[in-house]
């Protein structure tokens, strides 16, 4: 079965008619619509979305079976996913977050650690690393830090930056 990846969140309703407002985490917010059915994060809840408009950074949809903001209000807060495998395949040097999740960390050609996160506050993305010291570490997710990602053999390349060769 393919994983799941987090695509959006339901953060409020709109209007009476049971739409609501969903924040969506990838780039291009409208392919949210384009990989119906999402689902919960169980996988056995489906949601089918039609898109009807947006507003701010949020998009506006109609959940197929939602007609009244008194069930909308209920959804409010769940996450919606998509199967990975429906997902466009990306470019070179571009990565999904749920890809880098579980790589394992080479510095020096041993394994180190292993990605357990991956976030963007909006600064850029922040990847934390779970050395095999017990030490979770964040760092900036750019190529001078992960110069090489492998996700066939599933390794990351991890230059350690100046003055945190401690965290070995």
């Amino acid at each position: 079965m393919s994983k799941l990846v987090s695509v959006g969140q339901i953060v409020n309703t709109h209007g009476i008619k049971g739409a609501v407002k969903i924040k969506p985490y990838l780039l291009s917010h409208r392919l949210i619509g384009l990989l119906n059915p999402l689902t919960d994060k169980s996988g056995h809840k489906t949601f089918d979305l039609k898109l009807i408009g947006h507003q701010k950074e949020c998009l506006i949809v109609q959940i197929a079976g939602v007609s009244d903001r008194n069930t909308a209000e209920t959804l409010k807060g769940i996450e919606l996913f998509a199967l990975r495998s429906k997902l466009p395949t990306t470019k070179e040097n571009e990565f999904y977050y749920t890809d880098l999740i579980g790589l394992h960390v080479i510095n020096e050609n041993e394994t180190v650690g292993v990605i357990t996160r991956v976030d963007n506050f909006g600064a850029g993305d922040i990847v934390e690393i779970l050395f095999q010291n017990g030490k979770t570490v964040p760092f900036s997710f750019c190529h001078e830090t992960f110069p090489h990602v492998d996700l066939n053999k599933g390794i990351i390349e991890l230059v350690i930056p100046m003055g945190m060769e401690e965290i070995l």
